[in-house]
């Protein structure tokens, strides 16, 4: 999975440019969601999931960085969706 995601401090909002697609191609898809304080990028996708895009498969496994089975490209770098918190992610340059 890979992803850019863009907090804004002005909406109290979370864009999630999330790779949608197969074997064949694909492209980003934008959600914007509500942001929540305290979640990881694990709980935004399941919020995605649970909201948005009921077909959206991610992996994960202990939600706890032991198992590394949630891992994604994050704003171009490798991570565990489980331990990267969203405060930390850069925000938005509007």
């Amino acid at each position: 999975m890979a992803e850019e995601i863009i907090r804004s401090n002005q909406s109290g909002e979370v864009t999630m440019r999330i790779w949608r697609g197969d074997e064949e191609g694909g492209e980003f898809t934008e959600y914007v969601m509500p942001a929540q304080e305290g979640e990881v990028v694990l709980d935004v996708i399941h919020r995605v999931q649970a909201t948005e895009a009921p077909d959206l498969a991610c992996r994960w496994n202990c939600k706890a960085g032991k198992c590394g089975s949630c891992s994604a490209e994050i704003n171009g770098r490798p991570s565990l969706m489980c331990m990267t918190r969203m405060d930390t992610l850069p925000r938005a340059r509007r």
